[in-house]
């Protein structure tokens, strides 16, 4: 069973989980909640919820594995308790939008370009939802290979269409919901996802480019799908400013259509109309950033 068809089996198994245990009824209209599990650990964690009714009996939700979440209705005060082969703990709904990041608060990734190699900071407390899809696509090999197929300078570069035509078929209507909003100003070298609406993120984001205009700054994070999950280390900026400009998408520029990479020749048509493209050769997670401990796990 692929990837895809599990998360829609384990989504199914959860509403039914649910209902029988009759949590949907408990949400009043005055304390309603709106909750998401995330996991950022590179284990399993199994989530419970806590029917204080019956002594504390713990129900079991739903199962995590290493870069998934799962949502759920809910009520602020309301107890869960989430566990792993090694640790136990317990998680408070506080908030009418709650999400819980299980795991290090910071992780690294390095992509290595053909100009050079990247190094990013991923931090799940930013955009739980948003930087677990992203580590979720690194961790499946999603972006290998990848065209860095929108790069404007002083603006940003955008990329996300898969080289596998498989894959980027399979994820692009994979779209996951917005994260709720923070107050994390963007700078040069921040990654945030390129969308359409609200919830329409997926599979393609964008680092902030260099030189980028203060009120260009400011005007990022406008759109719900913005909010910034990590950002590219300073240094590595030498190598961001080095990924070949073809320019903006049509029809504010002359650089490669999107609609068109993604067919099933599109990667030979980026070989034949583009062919100084700066591509993304590998990403890999190394781990969590040195000195950053799992808050939650």
């Amino acid at each position: 069973m692929n990837h895809l068809c599990h998360e829609k089996l384990r989504t199914v198994t959860m509403l039914i989980t649910l209902l029988l245990f009759g949590l949907i009824n408990l949400v009043s209209a005055s304390n309603s909640a709106e909750v998401a599990f995330v996991n950022f650990s590179t284990e399993e964690v199994v989530v419970y919820w806590k029917n204080e009714e019956k002594e504390n009996e713990l129900v079991k939700v739903g199962s995590l594995m290493p870069y998934e979440s799962f949502h759920l209705k809910s009520f602020t005060g309301h107890v869960f308790v989430y566990e792993t082969k090694e640790t136990k703990g317990t998680l408070a709904v506080e908030e009418e939008t709650h999400f819980f990041a299980l795991g290090p608060s910071e992780l690294l990734v390095q992509c290595s370009t053909t100009e050079g190699d990247i190094h990013a900071h991923i931090v799940p407390e930013w955009s739980p939802l948003g930087a677990a899809r992203f580590l979720q696509l690194v961790d499946i090999g999603y972006f290998n290979g990848c065209a860095l197929n929108r790069v404007v300078p002083q603006f940003l570069t955008q990329f996300g269409i898969s080289a596998s035509y498989d894959m980027r078929t399979a994820w692009r209507m994979e779209s996951i919901k917005d994260d709720p909003p923070v107050d994390v100003p963007f700078q040069p070298g921040y990654m945030s996802y390129a969308g359409s609406g609200e919830n329409s993120r997926s599979t393609e984001v964008f680092v902030v480019m260099p030189d980028t205009a203060q009120h260009q700054l400011q005007h990022f994070g406008t759109n719900s799908w913005e909010t910034p999950f990590g950002y590219v280390e300073e240094e590595d900026l030498r190598t961001v400013s080095k990924w070949y400009a073809y320019g903006d998408m049509p029809p504010w520029g002359k650089g490669p259509d999107p609609q068109k990479i993604y067919m099933d020749y599109g990667y030979d048509y980026l070989r034949d109309e583009f062919p100084d493209m700066s591509y993304i050769q590998t990403c890999k997670i190394v781990g969590p950033v040195l000195g950053e401990t799992e808050e939650e796990l």
